[in-house]
């Protein structure tokens, strides 16, 4: 659509073990009882959106400014943020697109897991719309209220001073050029968002429907640890792909490094 443009945000790195975003990978079998347990440097990634009409729009968040603190051990342990420095966290990633805080008029949530819903800290008392699926927004709850996945839900996260806008169809236009549509697998209300351009074409935002590109670009792989639905998933993905196919669109993943620095090296924003 003319005059969306789309900037990425590079919001930290983690080294994480490959198991948790591939199945099997660092399996040991018969012909190599003991592999070697190979961790994968990854990025934190959110985008801002510069629509025409609806002004600045973010999708995903981030981690939370002092994610250490408030994480859970485990988690910490697992996906440490060991590249975090200030301009990784989201108001300067945001500055340094060229937009302020409060300049953002809408949020929509991939998920709202930790990694991807700290930055919601600066939206709690305002009135911007902060979108998720209401599958999402119950499995959070249901997460935090029986502590049955607290470890990838925090509390903080799911504040009741931001303006829940919940989303109910499995796609919807939400606003020209821009859709959002629920591919589960991750997690119950996952959301994916296409960005259409006028001059970059379209653009699919991931979230952790692909964690890495390995998913989206190797037959035959299958989500890691982090899948919580097979089936969904699978369904999801084959949906992806047809979509990716009819619009030629770009792939941009929820944490993989080497895309968001190839994107980065060829445009700081795509018109």
């Amino acid at each position: 659509m003319a005059g969306t443009k789309l900037s990425l945000l590079d919001l930290g790195r983690m080294d994480v073990d490959d198991g948790f975003f591939i199945r099997g990978c660092n399996a040991a079998v018969v012909s190599d009882p003991h592999p070697q347990y190979d961790r994968r440097h990854i990025a934190v990634v959110a985008s801002v959106i510069e629509h025409p009409t609806a002004g600045p729009i973010l999708f995903d968040t981030g981690c939370a400014r002092h994610a250490e603190d408030e994480w859970p051990a485990p988690a910490w342990e697992a996906f440490p943020l060991n590249v975090y420095e200030e301009e990784h966290h989201l108001d300067k990633a945001l500055e340094a697109a060229g937009y302020g805080i409060d300049e953002i008029r809408a949020v929509v949530m991939g998920h709202l897991h930790l990694d991807h819903a700290g930055g919601l800290e600066h939206f709690r008392g305002t009135n911007v719309p902060i979108y998720a699926h209401e599958l999402e927004i119950k499995e959070h709850y249901y997460a935090v209220a029986t502590k049955e996945d607290i470890g990838a839900y925090l509390p903080s996260d799911l504040n009741w001073q931001l303006n829940w806008q919940p989303i109910h169809r499995d796609e919807t236009e939400l606003f020209d050029g821009i859709t959002v549509r629920h591919m589960p697998g991750h997690t119950p209300g996952l959301l994916t968002m296409q960005v259409e351009t006028q001059n970059s074409g379209h653009f699919m935002l991931t979230s952790d429907l692909y964690h890495v590109r390995d998913l989206f670009e190797q037959d035959g792989l299958t989500q890691g640890w982090l899948g919580r639905d097979s089936h969904n998933w699978h369904r999801s993905h084959r949906w992806m792909r047809q979509l990716q196919h009819r619009y030629s669109a770009t792939m941009v993943y929820g944490h993989d490094a080497t895309v968001i620095e190839e994107l980065k090296t060829q445009a700081k924003q795509f018109a």
